[in-house]
């Protein structure tokens, strides 16, 4: 015969700062909410396999060769000036609504120093609904031709250039073959790059796009850099693809824990306020019955 548990002690005090905490995090989940459309850390050891939102299918546009794979850390390139490190995976395709943002972030570490324009390179796309090409196609290819999205682009090492080598540009319909060429995009903002300069340190980058009622704005962050940028007028608001490119001849370059999320914006005032009564409403139902049942203990 099992021993009957005791039942478990409540205080009136702690009970109601529980309840009140939870409908707390209840109304503000419905104000923010994120779904994660990609979280790649590449723990199966494998970049072939789409099963989203943990493992994505990773096209190059390089030969396979000089790919590997590692559990511990990411999806690494052996790079030669011939065979440089680009890398696309699509996700479920998102439209973004007034006050939605879709974010980005990734850890990386490169090599060798290239600090030539261009040099690394990441961006959130819309495909148009097309597959993936297969590996080996290069991202100079008409099948690019239609991609519309967003990048920021920076190097690897101390930024030289006076005017700065990080950017970020928007591409829209039309826009030309090369995928991962700024000559293909709407220059933006311009800064100099500080920060992840150092070979064989881990980095974190990252890019967050907010649909406005006006456009987009991007808020982008390489190393200690942060460079904000705002697009008006016919911005593009679909997205379903992740690239990242180096484009310099970085001996080895290696990226880890790509996450995709969509973030909504808040509700409507009114439809916040009903919320927040209908929770409190709750709660106060709630808190009167654990009270009875406290004293009838």
């Amino acid at each position: 015969m099992n021993a009957a548990l005791p039942k478990p002690a409540w205080s009136r005090k702690a009970g109601s700062a529980r309840l009140l905490a939870g409908i707390a995090c209840l109304v503000l989940a419905h104000q923010v909410c994120a779904t994660v459309l990609l979280d790649d850390t590449f723990a199966d050891g494998d970049r072939t396999t789409q099963s989203a939102p943990t493992s994505a299918k990773w096209v190059v546009g390089g030969p396979s060769s000089i790919v590997s794979v590692s559990p511990t850390t990411g999806l690494t390139f052996t790079q030669t000036a011939s065979a440089q490190a680009t890398a696309l995976a699509v996700f479920n395709k998102v439209t973004l609504q007034v006050g939605q943002s879709l974010d980005l972030s990734f850890s990386y570490s490169f090599q060798n120093t290239s600090v030539a324009d261009n040099a690394f390179m990441f961006g959130l796309y819309y495909s148009g609904g097309q597959a993936l090409p297969p590996d080996g196609t290069g991202f100079n290819s008409s099948v690019f031709r239609n991609y519309t999205g967003v990048a920021t682009s920076g190097v690897f090492g101390i930024d030289p250039s006076g005017p700065g080598r990080d950017h970020i540009e928007e591409r829209l319909p039309s826009a030309g073959n090369n995928l991962n060429s700024i000559g293909t995009y709407t220059e933006g903002q311009e800064s100099i790059q500080h920060g992840a300069a150092t070979p064989g340190e881990i980095y974190e980058a990252s890019m967050q796009i907010t649909r406005t009622a006006s456009g987009l704005t991007v808020v982008s962050e390489i190393g200690t850099t942060q460079i904000v940028q705002q697009f008006t007028g016919d911005s593009v608001t679909q997205f379903d693809t992740v690239g990242i490119f180096s484009n310099g001849n970085t001996g080895v370059f290696t990226f880890d824990n790509v996450d995709v999320e969509v973030v909504g914006g808040a509700p409507e005032p009114s439809a916040a306020a009903g919320m927040a009564a209908l929770g409190m409403a709750v709660a106060g139902s709630a808190l009167r019955r654990r009270i009875l049942e406290s004293y009838r203990l």
